[in-house]
């Protein structure tokens, strides 16, 4: 299904079918934000922050961060229902250089990037599962982005259906985790009186910090508004798993998290580099340890699938509207995006071999700041050219106020990695800078195609 250019200069490359329902909308969600986080950081931010209560608030002030940005979210996506999510919005609201900076940007930074900061921590897993050496883990996580690339390849449904099982293996294995936990231990946090007696307020540095990285465990939730195109009944279906699967992630997480304090003091998480695996090592022993293990390995995976399966997406819709070379927008008999596929998967691999978890993650996140900022103004800028949203697309509560206060907690949390990681920030700007340029030469080479109607 390769497609071809009409007269009016629109192109049908690429057409996509209506394939995936709610429920898959819903765990593609859950599945993208279900991965590295929640094992990987947890004790990151005990560090960071020291105390039982303060663990429980990041959590839930996460939770409320994500639940505003899929609310905005929802109201974007079913304005613009096309393959692509954020890349859509911009480009209907700024016009051709936003929406080339930002599906670029996306493709290198939050796909490419943002899988390899999943792919590095699976490759960890896979090396404490196995005793294998640290020097292997970015060699497997290669590995393992190779092989969901060509789970992938083989179609949307066959992709689609590997993701959901995952998903839900993931969701039973952290509420499992939660279980046992209370079950063994009971209700009760085990606390440190002088942590949580310090003064740590919202504004504190350890605070954002820790917040950086609980942000990065939601991260994706709103993923599957780049498939907006290919759900049937979108207008009910994706605010639906939106706001699902971000009021399922704040309770998983808030159990599994308040299940680890159950079990080991802040101090205890904040020497352990994957807190679920000691804490299962208190429940079961030492084979419960190799049990998470292999569980965090799984989840991590089922996380890459469900990431590429959405971001995919978006090199796929630059092709298709002339922003990227036309083989990308080329889709095969089961809809997948093949060329896509494997441009995303060199981009991944060459960031999982280069860098390791917490320098990918600051790349990351310090990208995403300026890139999401940039899709929650969109809002506003809709609402003040075209008024409230039609009866077709789904209305956002006090959506300006909601997209402003998205806005400055991207900011936030922009100066803060730029504060703490110049270096990585520098490297951030640099490829953004180049990203900028190609647009000129882009233009003098390629075909841009003028955008769909709203």
């Amino acid at each position: 299904m390769t497609g071809s250019t009409t007269s009016a200069g629109e192109s049908t490359a690429g057409a996509l079918r209506r394939l995936i329902g709610g429920t898959t909308a819903l765990c593609i969600g859950l599945g993208v934000a279900i991965g590295s986080g929640v094992f990987r950081t947890p004790g990151i931010i005990a560090s960071e922050l020291g105390s039982a209560r303060w663990i429980v608030v990041a959590w839930i002030c996460g939770g409320a961060i994500t639940l505003a940005a899929s609310l905005v979210t929802a109201e974007l996506a079913t304005r613009f229902s096309r393959a692509g999510g954020e890349y859509v919005f911009l480009r209907a609201a700024y016009g051709d250089f936003v929406s080339f900076f930002f599906g670029w940007a996306y493709t290198v930074f939050i796909a490419g990037g943002g899988v390899a900061v999943i792919a590095a921590a699976s490759g960890e897993a896979a090396c404490e599962l196995f005793a294998a050496p640290d020097r292997w883990a970015p060699w497997i996580g290669a590995a393992i982005v190779a092989g969901v690339v060509a789970v992938h390849c083989a179609g949307l449904r066959t992709g689609a259906a590997t993701q959901n099982v995952l998903t839900l293996a993931k969701v039973a294995a952290l509420l499992g985790i939660g279980v046992l936990a209370i079950v063994r231990f009971g209700v009760g946090v085990k606390v440190n009186p002088a942590a949580d007696a310090a003064t740590l307020t919202p504004g504190g540095s350890m605070f954002i910090a820790a917040l950086l990285n609980v942000m990065w465990a939601y991260d994706g939730s709103t993923d599957s508004a780049k498939m907006a195109e290919e759900i049937t009944d979108v207008r009910r279906a994706l605010p639906r798993a939106l706001v699902a699967s971000c009021l399922l992630l704040t309770f998983v997480y808030v159990l599994v998290n308040w299940s680890f304090l159950v079990m080991m003091t802040p101090a205890e998480m904040g020497q352990s580099r994957f807190v679920a695996s000691d804490a299962m090592a208190r429940i079961a022993g030492e084979w419960g340890r190799a049990l998470l293990s292999g569980m965090t390995l799984l989840i991590c995976v089922g996380c890459i699938a469900s990431t590429t399966l959405a971001s995919v997406r978006v090199p796929f819709a630059l092709a298709r509207d002339g922003f990227a070379p036309a083989a990308l927008a080329r889709v095969s008999d089961g809809q997948a995006p093949i060329p896509a596929l494997l441009l995303m998967g060199a981009i991944t691999i060459a960031f999982t071999l280069v860098r390791d978890f917490r320098a990918v993650l600051s790349i990351y996140m310090f990208a995403a700041a300026i890139l999401f900022s940039m899709t929650y103004a969109s809002l506003i800028v809709f609402r003040r050219r075209f008024g409230a949203p039609p009866p077709a697309a789904f209305r956002c509560p006090a959506g300006p106020l909601l997209a402003a206060g998205l806005i400055a907690f991207e900011a936030w949390l922009a100066a803060h990695v730029a504060r703490t990681s110049p270096r990585d920030t520098l490297y951030s700007l640099v490829l953004l800078a180049v990203i900028a340029a190609g647009y000129a030469l882009w233009r003098r080479i390629g075909t841009v195609r003028r955008a769909p109607p709203n």
